[in-house]
């Protein structure tokens, strides 16, 4: 019996992808330290990302594996929109509030998105969540409250303001993969991300270059510049593929078991490289926030002109764009964004 199974490599893509989204936060903190700033962070880390997606992207289209023809024109406005918000905005919101907390608490705000989408969910389909779905949210947010309790008492600089621009991002996300879920299929999605990333790319340098000049882009140190390189490869591109690849093998189920060990692993690195503290409290929340947001949700309506991801939307990006999974009943489950 061979060692790598399908099962097997899986699992190993799997919980590559989870660890490697987990340093994300890891990352963005440790080039903070080294006296970078969100912004510039951002900008790096699009530029190198984009060019790998952007190599990615012609590839596949002088290949005729895809072709630009696949996303109707009418589609092109919302792809524009959907990058802006759904990997600039969000990505903006999440480092610029991981300047003021600490990486394994914007780590679980950024995890609550799933329970905005089944909120925004039921709005849209007019169904009522039903009482498992608001225990489960009750419980997300009760365990939020926990981890908060401990800097509340003796809050940081910019303690409610990070914690707020990442809760935003979280929000921002859940609309992005709503507006995903009901506007493309699955067949589109792998040269929807290429795309979107371009569409980030361009609204970072335009950010940027409307504040700053580029030269400051420069004027960081060579660990700085490590860090944000591994961000990019290693917390971007890699896991984005590899978490699509095991969801195609083990199936979104399985896969989303997998990534629910994301959080545990900030919180690990968060300790061992940053000094990051935890006390039982904030063990207590972050168990009720998995908890949580791996139970929230439920099957929801299909309608031919609303379809869901249980019929035939892109479970395989929304895990991937920021190491998310979906269950096969329709409900996220998650170890985030992103996101993005």
């Amino acid at each position: 019996m061979p060692f790598f199974t399908p099962g097997r490599l899986g699992a190993l893509l799997t919980m590559t992808a989870a660890f490697c989204f987990a340093g994300k936060t890891i990352l963005a903190k440790l080039a903070y330290r080294e006296g970078m700033d969100p912004l510039s962070l951002l900008c790096l880390r699009m530029i190198i990302a984009g060019s790998v997606f952007a190599c990615i992207l012609l590839a596949n289209v002088l290949r005729g594996r895809w072709h630009p023809a696949a996303l109707p024109p009418s589609k092109w406005a919302l792809v524009a929109l959907l990058g802006v918000f759904g990997y600039y905005l969000c990505s903006y919101l999440d480092f610029s509030g991981l300047y003021y907390i600490d990486a394994s608490l914007g780590r679980m705000i950024l995890f609550l998105y799933p329970t905005v989408v089944v909120i925004i969910d039921s709005v849209l389909s007019r169904s009522p969540a039903g009482p498992r779905t608001w225990t489960a949210l009750a419980a997300s947010y009760a365990g939020l409250l926990m981890m908060m309790a401990p800097h509340v008492t003796a809050p940081g600089p910019g303690f409610l303001k990070g914690c707020g621009l990442i809760f935003l991002s979280a929000v921002i996300y859940a609309f992005y993969l709503t507006g995903v879920d009901r506007n493309f299929s699955k067949a589109k999605m792998p040269m929807l991300i290429s795309v979107t990333m371009m569409v980030s790319v361009a609204s970072v340098v335009i950010h940027y270059g409307a504040l700053r000049d580029f030269a400051s882009l420069l004027t960081f140190s060579g660990k700085a510049y490590l860090f944000v390189i591994i961000l990019s490869v290693f917390s971007t591109v890699i896991p984005i593929y590899a978490m699509s690849a095991g969801i195609a093998i083990l199936g979104a189920s399985k896969a989303a078991m997998y990534n629910m060990t994301g959080p545990v692993m900030t919180l690990l690195m968060g300790a061992a490289l940053l000094g990051e503290r935890f006390g039982p409290l904030e063990f207590i929340g972050m168990a009720m926030i998995i908890l949580g947001v791996s139970r929230v949700g439920g099957p929801r309506p299909v309608t031919k002109a609303s379809p869901t991801f249980a019929e035939e939307t892109p479970k395989t990006f929304s895990a991937a764009a920021d190491g998310s999974a979906q269950d096969d009943s329709g409900s996220h489950a998650t170890a985030p964004e992103a996101d993005g």
